[in-house]
């Protein structure tokens, strides 16, 4: 034995059920919510389509640095350019608007 003591795994999901019951933390997660969700979905089309961000890059004329940024949930999209995107994915784009 080494004698480090053991730590106890902690889940994500678990920890951030727990946040979630602060409300100012609830309010902040709100706030991101959709921007992450749209980076994950956009990774997902991406990698599905079988697609590096460099090869994603080039078909909508931009640099890879870009598409990182979209998918890190960094870089504001305009509609037009979420067009492009799931143009060149082959994907359709859905919006709501949910009540609070």
């Amino acid at each position: 034995m080494n004698g480090k003591p053991k730590r106890r795994r902690i889940l994500f999901r678990d920890d951030l059920r727990e946040r979630l019951k602060d409300p100012e933390f609830r309010r902040g997660f709100d706030e991101i919510d959709a921007e992450v969700r749209l980076a994950v979905a956009i990774a997902e089309a991406r990698e599905k389509e079988g697609l590096t961000q460099a090869e994603l890059a080039r078909k909508l004329h931009t640099r890879q640095s870009n598409i990182s940024r979209i998918e890190r949930g960094s870089q504001n999209l305009t509609i037009g350019t979420l067009r492009k995107i799931a143009r060149a994915l082959r994907c359709r784009i859905s919006i709501q608007l949910l009540p609070a």
